[in-house]
């Protein structure tokens, strides 16, 4: 190797084993016996310095010596890697369930305080319930009774007072039906949901029969669903439906299923004032709306009571709308997994 010695050889060895993360060990066996080349051999690197005088047993031992030690070397790494590769999954596995408990908690809590907002939700309502009562008893007495001790604008205030406590009354039934919703223990069965829309569908057209609205439910669909609830669902989706088309020229509403990518979904469907897209993450928060109230009467109650029924049943909804063209509202309800209810 001209310009190039075993010392040199051995310090690029080592460099290029350094800058490839890889560990070499290196016996330099070189004719230079004086300790000063021993000396610089082991700055260079080399493990171990051999003169070419020795016996070749001695070679032999201090290699078998050398393996000996990097065997060790290699055994301890391992050792070492298992232990702080056990310590990290310990320390993991400790993490997720400390992780567990908390999230369990504070789900725990979290029902509690829902169940305890719910319990509060009926109480208020059933209470609100009987001076309502009064106040519109009191004062349809007083319209049919009195009325010709108050002049006009007197019986235009108490018009208003019973309208306000009429719309006060159907604001606390549905906050009583929203309540129970939470409460109601699910009892899900196979149903026929195209009849149960047909059945409210009736109700509606008896309720106006001076309206033409042209319902078109699809035959035999069926639902795996606590029928009480599912009954709730379809009267305020095809409700809001027949209230959306009420300024329509050719209203028209649509029960429906479809496959959505290998699952089952319905919907109800009408061309009447829809909505605007943009604000669809407000459709089921309660006391939302989207229209006008003297436009289209309503609590802002009922799509968020759908969510609830929807949601207890394991499935989601979801609505698409387009300013005065139509909105659909598709819901799934999956089936009763093996092994009891969802």
């Amino acid at each position: 190797m001209p310009d190039l010695d075993g010392i040199e050889v051995c310090r690029r060895i080592n460099e290029l084993a350094r800058s490839e993360g890889r560990s070499m060990s290196v016996v330099m066996l070189t004719a230079c016996e004086t300790k000063e080349d021993m000396t610089r051999g082991l700055e260079a690197g080399a493990d171990d310095f051999v003169g070419k005088s020795s016996d070749m047993i001695v070679l032999k031992a201090r290699i078998r010596a050398l393996l000996r030690r990097k065997f060790y070397q290699e055994e301890n790494r391992r050792i070492r890697e298992e232990l702080m590769q056990k310590e990290l999954e310990t320390s993991e596995a400790r993490a997720a369930t400390k992780l567990a408990e908390t999230k369990a908690a504070m789900s725990e809590e979290l029902e509690r305080k829902n169940k305890e907002l719910e319990a509060f939700s009926y109480s208020v309502s059933h209470d609100l319930r009987a001076p309502l009562r009064s106040i519109d008893g009191f004062s349809s007495a007083l319209l049919e009774d009195h009325a010709s001790k108050l002049d006009a604008q007197g019986q235009d205030y108490l018009r208003r007072v019973r309208v306000a406590t009429q719309r006060m009354g159907e604001l606390i039934d549905d906050l009583l039906q929203l309540s129970k919703v939470g409460r109601a223990e699910l009892q899900r069965r196979q149903v026929n949901l195209s009849a149960m829309a047909r059945i409210v569908a009736a109700g509606l057209q008896q309720a106006a029969p001076e309206r033409h609205v042209r319902i078109a439910i699809e035959d035999d669909i069926v639902a795996n669903a606590d029928q009480r609830l599912l009954l709730v669902v379809l009267e305020n989706l095809l409700g809001n439906a027949w209230k959306f088309t009420a300024n329509v020229a050719e209203a028209r509403i649509e029960v429906g299923a479809a496959q959505r990518e290998g699952i089952l979904s319905y919907f109800v469907r009408d061309n009447g004032a829809g909505f605007d897209m943009a604000y669809a993450q407000k459709l089921f928060t309660p006391f939302q709306r989207l229209h006008s109230e003297t436009k289209f009467p309503g609590t802002g109650i009922g799509l968020a009571t759908v969510h609830r029924i929807v949601e207890r049943h394991g499935g989601r909804i979801w609505g698409e709308g387009v300013i005065d063209r139509g909105a659909t509202f598709s819901w799934t309800l999956p089936e009763i997994p093996a092994g009891g209810l969802l």
